[in-house]
């Protein structure tokens, strides 16, 4: 009778075990999925909102309001795919072997309908941001399907929240990065379809997003790695699958190549990626132990912003991260932890556990900005901590719910009120934290309201950064250049002056600082003190066409004429259209007695500029003197008629 009696129970618990079958739960479960996605992507948007009323800062300019491609529109769409990135900067100092059309065509496409809107493409990074928050949610249900949906949730919440987002998602030209995750994610998700159904049109949608990654930023070269991860942890038919989505991504990142080499064949001999101790600590180490030790630091330290997001500040560049030794304690511990951290992930690879996953996602989309491979245009930015951060989040979701006990069975819970009460103390801690990240990041997003305020906020945490002084002290001088307030000016000049000096004392050859101050001597009519500097400058900036033109204009001041000369024709050859330039070199021409230097000089400008009145009016003058009465009077009437006031 037992043995019969134990039989029936079992009978009886059987249809029990998967009450998920049913079209009713069905429902319950996709309507709870439903309501988290909408607490991901409402909280989301909501803690970055304000920020859809902050201008541009930091690049925003230069691949937005001040890049030529960009301005025109949809028509300029061609232009950005055969071309680099910076291309349409106007600075060829920026140019080099960078491609990621995306964002670019994103930013055309805004302008041809909203130009010149800081708001709607501040709106876009929230907007994408949160849509990548619900991405995230949806692909850890797909891959942890035989469990709740408490870990997605978790992971999710916290990866949106976390502070260290805060560049990405304020920074509008940080679009990149956002599109570089949503699309590896995206592609992710489509790949592990395909390896449980053998969907053509997931292969195929999956192989199109890991081609969009390549083409938003290059970290996205991560998922070549990362996407075979996956399917190995999460698929149970790794094996069949792993192979042919493996040649897919390869002959994807094959095209990814070509297509990069045949844009960058047209890039000018002369041009190549502005890379310098300047930005990059790294360049300034004096042997590659010192380098080495220097990266693991710098490692440990994103470990450490990851954990306890303050202070934050867009500017670790020379000399505010110091150049470490081997036996240096922050070195060894970066060197202890990240070899711990590979050998613990190697060990337990075949667990397939999520705590694995996360460790190797993180150090896999760490390393192409990581120093250790070859050296980046910076030595440490928060903006690297975006994809990377994802794996912090998958390994801190893991340990809350190890700490809390929270049971992973599937689908505990198929509405709100029953899935938060269930893991109330889960949710508690989740609450405690989500507070603390939630603060600082709407506070450190007032930092980001346009650039003036990002580099006051920043200098304070940035105090030994040549950048961060150079760059307020130059936000300082546009701020008041040309105020009326003459007063006022004054002020805001010396302020200026004591952070472009304090900028030369961290980093003596630093040519924009130079250039910087020497302008504030120019526009305070003080030339001998603008050579001192624009002359140490231009040791450096040879090529820098600002500076240069500063530099003659100080040396005509001081009348060293022939001098100003030299540097004069150095910048028209630098770029032949400076009108500014040729109106000096006039001048220059001039003041030595040489009028016909000088009318040369005019007239090249009439031809390139055929409405400048100042060349009109000016050449007039010399023809006049020259005794040529009716060629003088056309000019001058001509001056007259483009608006010149000789007053």
């Amino acid at each position: 009778m037992k043995k019969k009696k134990t039989k029936k129970r079992k009978r009886q618990i059987k249809p029990m075990a998967a009450p998920a079958k049913t079209p009713d739960h069905l429902l319950r479960q996709r309507k709870l999925i439903r309501s988290l996605a909408s607490i991901i992507a409402v909280f989301a948007f909501l803690l970055y909102v304000q920020s859809i009323n902050h201008q541009y800062t930091l690049d925003d300019h230069r691949v937005i309001d001040e890049n030529t491609v960009t301005k025109t529109g949809i028509a300029g769409i061609p232009t950005i795919l055969k071309t680099d990135y910076w291309y349409g900067s106007g600075r060829d100092e920026l140019r080099g072997p960078i491609y990621r059309p995306i964002p670019l065509i994103i930013f055309a496409i805004v302008w041809e309908f909203f130009p010149n809107n800081p708001n709607i493409y501040h709106f876009i990074n929230i907007f994408l941001h949160a849509v990548s928050g619900v991405i995230l949610l949806l692909l850890f249900i797909k891959l942890l399907k035989r469990q709740n949906l408490v870990f997605p949730f978790v992971c999710a919440l916290l990866f949106v929240t976390h502070p260290i987002h805060t560049e990405v998602v304020n920074n509008i030209k940080s679009l990149d990065e956002i599109l570089c995750l949503l699309f590896g994610i995206l592609s992710i998700g489509f790949f592990i379809e395909y390896s449980s159904s053998q969907s053509i049109k997931a292969l195929v949608l999956g192989g199109a997003s890991f081609f969009l990654t390549l083409l938003s930023k290059e970290t996205g070269i991560a998922f070549l790695l990362i996407i075979p991860l996956t399917i190995f942890f999460f698929s149970d038919q790794f094996k069949k699958r792993i192979v042919s989505v493996a040649i897919l991504l390869g002959a994807i990142t094959g095209l990814w190549l070509i297509i990069r080499m045949i844009v960058f064949r047209d890039l000018p001999e002369n041009v190549v990626t502005k890379t310098s101790e300047l930005n990059n600590t790294l360049y300034a180490t004096p042997d590659l132990v010192s380098r080495y030790a220097t990266a693991f630091y710098i490692l440990i330290r994103y470990i450490g912003l990851l954990i306890f997001p303050h202070p934050l500040t867009a500017d670790y560049n020379f000399a505010q991260i110091k150049i470490q030794r081997l036996n240096d304690p922050g070195a060894l511990l970066g060197i202890i932890f990240y070899f711990a951290m590979g050998i613990y992930s190697l060990v337990n690879f075949r667990k397939k556990r999520i705590v694995e996953f996360g460790t190797l996602f993180f150090l896999l989309s760490l390393a192409p900005v990581s120093n250790m491979f070859f050296l980046g245009g910076s030595s440490m930015a928060e903006r690297f901590m975006y994809i990377p951060s994802l794996g912090f989040c998958i390994v801190l979701a893991y340990f809350l719910i190890k700490l809390t006990k929270t049971k992973n069975i599937k689908w505990q819970g198929n509405n709100l009120a029953t899935f938060f009460s269930a893991h109330a103390t889960l949710f508690l801690i989740l609450l405690s934290v989500t507070i603390l990240y939630s603060i600082k990041t709407f506070s450190r997003s007032k930092d980001w309201k346009d650039t003036l305020t990002i580099y006051s906020r920043d200098i304070q945490v940035s105090k030994n950064s040549a950048t961060a002084n150079e760059l307020l002290g130059n936000s300082l001088v546009l701020q008041v250049a040309k105020s009326p307030n003459k007063q006022d000016r004054s002020d805001t000049f010396n302020l200026a002056k004591k952070y472009l000096k304090r900028a030369l004392e961290i980093a003596p050859g630093f040519f924009d600082a130079s250039s910087n101050l020497g302008y504030v001597y120019l526009v305070e009519n003080k030339p001998d003190s603008a050579y001192q500097y624009l002359h140490e400058g231009s040791k450096n900036g040879v090529n820098d066409i600002q500076l240069n033109y500063y530099y003659g204009s100080a040396l005509f001041l001081l009348r060293k004429y022939d001098s100003a000369i030299k540097v004069l024709n150095r910048v028209i050859q630098l770029n032949k259209k400076y009108e500014d330039a040729y109106l000096m070199l006039a001048s220059s021409y001039l003041g030595k007695g040489d009028i016909n230097g000088g009318l040369s000089c005019y007239s090249k400008l009439i031809a390139i500029y055929p409405n400048n009145p100042k060349a009109y009016y000016f050449a007039g003058g010399i023809l006049r003197s020259q005794g040529d009465t009716l060629k003088a009077k056309e000019y001058m009437n001509k001056a007259l008629s483009l608006g010149y006031n000789s007053r």
